[in-house]
């Protein structure tokens, strides 16, 4: 796990101070190591940086004499496979140039592939195997990764530069065009080093998570001009050095997952579900530095620390070293995840790890959060995710397994009963229904009031918008109201049969988003986290197993639940509540310093957007949706923290 950083400027040249300082301000993606590479037409100059390894024979990058250098790479490295100098990037093979973020996890099994076909390597790491996969097959190399990656490739024999992101970009890439000038990097704050980025709010955007929760749905981030390469897609940029321009810039999709799956007839459903995420487990077991697992004590997490404990056992070594990391509410019983937790230490022999956040350390932690996350936090709970790879990082795990993704493809939230119970009142007719829903009560921690609402709320459009507009709208100011375009919503609204709305969650619904936060949280304490409910070859297998199996006798994720009998604690396989590392955030933000909360609304920033007086008054009166209050404050700090202002 890495940070990159990119800079063309076809026109005036690498500006190398800018890419020296937007690769320096992402040390915490990459202690352990920093890089360089300045191109020009025919040849590559190696550079050093503060940190960069004793070892390492090049000049350090102030050094450097400008030249006719059009492009630089800039990369930090976390050091986890191959611990060696010979993982350095900026890394050159093949007279192609890579810097690279990730991990592919078969990397072993694709160097031997390339072995056979010639190629030779010095060392143990997956990036040299990158490039020697992209000698050998070009573009279509990464349909062979498994893994999490965002890279760039030069190559100096055709002047073509090639970016990817990994299939569900897992690892973030952002890009800034304008005319001849390329930014690209792992993280926005970098790319706003430079001085000409315009630094202005997609409104639009905005607006969209200020009334619907929606973003991360398509390449627009909340900086207007600045955009994000999907998931699945590739990159390529071609350059005219006559007229000294960028000639052409070409994206294209190499997975798409709605092309992959299908759901077929399946005997076993568990032993499916269960044997693929246990070699996707195994597959991120893959590390020369410590791994260990967040764990919430829900079926997810569990699951994970449950395979992990049950194959070390297996290979004759020892669980109990094997670390986790739980988060726990002091007086918050509702919320609190605990009892299952340790039931899953006890019984799996594995080492427990309960971190303690509350509005104090929220509050400590607030700013740095809004800084690290460059774009607005979804709410004050963020401070669990940070605590937990904090706590990782004091543990000493550097490679930390997270559950992110499970919910997705196993059915596990609970608005895929809203869209289960519609289809089956449409196509099955009420008494099915009736028979459904209580099955659906009996099994989770649901209402009938509250599953009827659900389902009504997340099929019928009118209903959601209507809900959102009376509880949110009237925060909003005019212009902010006005900046929301449904037309590039539409693919939220309306009722999906469950692969459909399966596949929005892994593209452009929930899974996007937990990703950003996910990616952040845990280099902020540059710790790598791996994800193996993601792993793609798991995800077309869950994928092709029909929603009825899914959510059996009105349990979700009944595969998995099936398939970790004897592996976790009853208790903990058929729980009936989801909570997923919760927080008491609207305690959190009553407790915060009024202070503190009233310097932000009389000096807002972010005045543009909300509507401020009905805000105040709802703050003083201690009434009113505190979700907006959060949404306000994070806004406004990252309006400050990055000097961001409005459109004129």
């Amino acid at each position: 796990m890495c940070g990159i950083s990119g800079y063309i400027d076809m026109k005036h040249g690498v500006d190398k101070n800018v890419l020296r300082d937007m690769t320096q301000m992402i040390r915490h993606r990459g202690p352990d190591d920093e890089g360089y590479a300045l191109f020009t037409q025919n040849k590559v100059v190696f550079a050093k940086g503060d940190d960069t390894a004793e070892q390492i024979d090049a000049s350090p990058i102030e050094d450097i004499q400008c030249q006719d250098y059009f492009m630089g790479f800039g990369h930090r490295r976390l050091s986890i496979l191959d611990l060696s100098v010979l993982g350095h990037q900026p890394m050159q093979k093949h007279n192609k140039v890579l810097t690279y973020n990730g991990e592919v996890y078969n990397y072993i099994e694709i160097r031997e592939e390339l072995k056979k076909q010639g190629y030779t390597f010095v060392s143990n790491c997956d990036s040299e195997v990158i490039l020697s996969a992209y000698d050998c097959w070009g573009d279509r190399c990464v349909e062979k990764f498994n893994g999490m990656w965002a890279f760039a490739i030069y190559d100096l024999s055709n002047h073509n530069l090639f970016m990817s992101r990994d299939r569900f970009g897992v690892k973030p890439l952002y890009y800034y065009y304008n005319n001849d000038k390329l930014i690209f990097s792992s993280e926005i704050k970098q790319i706003l080093r430079d001085e000409t980025v315009p630094r202005i709010v997609n409104e639009e955007i905005l607006a969209h998570y200020l009334k619907y929760n929606f973003r991360e749905y398509s390449e627009n981030t909340f900086f207007k001009g600045i955009s994000v390469l999907i998931g699945g897609c590739n990159m390529n940029v071609t350059f005219d050095f006559n007229k000294k321009c960028i000639k052409d810039i070409k994206i294209d999709r190499y997975y798409a997952l709605s092309e992959r799956v299908k759901v077929q007839p399946c005997d076993d459903s568990a032993k499916l579900i269960g044997d693929a995420l246990r070699k996707a487990v195994r597959l991120r077991m893959r590390s020369d530095v410590k791994v260990g697992s967040c764990l919430s004590g829900g079926l997810d997490s569990s699951s994970i620390v449950g395979i992990v404990c049950d194959s070390l056992k297996k290979d004759g070594k020892d669980s109990g070293d094997f670390e986790t990391v739980t988060i726990g509410f002091s007086g918050e019983d509702k919320i609190n995840e605990v009892n299952f937790s340790k039931a899953v230490v006890d019984y799996c022999g594995c080492k427990e790890n309960l971190i303690t956040p509350d509005s104090k350390s929220m509050m400590e932690h607030l700013e740095k959060l809004v800084w690290h996350d460059d774009e607005p936090l979804p709410h004050l709970g963020i401070e669990v995710s940070y605590a937990v790879f904090k706590g990782a990082a004091d543990n000493g795990c550097e490679v930390f397994f997270d559950g992110q993704g499970g919910d997705e493809g196993l059915t596990g939230y609970y608005f895929y009963y809203a869209n289960y119970l519609w289809n089956v009142l449409k196509k099955q007719g009420g008494f099915k229904f009736r028979k459904e829903l209580k099955k659906i009560v009996s099994s989770s921690d649901m209402s009938y009031k509250a599953a009827i609402i659900y389902m009504l709320y997340f099929n019928i459009p009118a209903v959601r918008m209507l809900g959102n507009e009376f509880r949110r709208g009237g925060y909003m100011s005019k212009r902010a109201r006005k900046a929301v375009n449904t037309k590039n919503l539409s693919m939220f609204f309306g009722s999906k049969d469950g692969l459909d709305r399966q596949i929005e969650d892994y593209l452009y619904g929930s899974l996007p988003c937990i990703l950003h936060w996910e990616d952040r949280n845990s280099m902020a304490s540059s710790v790598e986290t791996r994800l193996p409910f993601l792993d793609y070859e798991y995800v077309e297998k869950v994928l092709s197993v029909a929603v009825t199996d899914k959510l059996e006798k009105g349990y979700t994720k009944a595969p998995l639940r099936k398939y970790m009998v004897g592996m976790l604690p009853d208790d903990v396989i058929w729980r009936k509540n989801k909570l997923g590392f919760p927080a008491p955030t609207e305690k959190w933000l009553w407790e915060m310093p009024k202070e503190y909360i009233m310097e932000l609304l009389d000096n807002a920033k972010s005045g543009a957007f909300f509507n401020i007086r009905k805000l105040k008054s709802d703050y003083l009166r201690h009434k009113g949706d505190a979700s907006m209050l959060q949404k306000f404050i994070a806004v406004e700090l990252w309006m400050r923290a990055f000097e961001l202002r409005s459109e004129a």
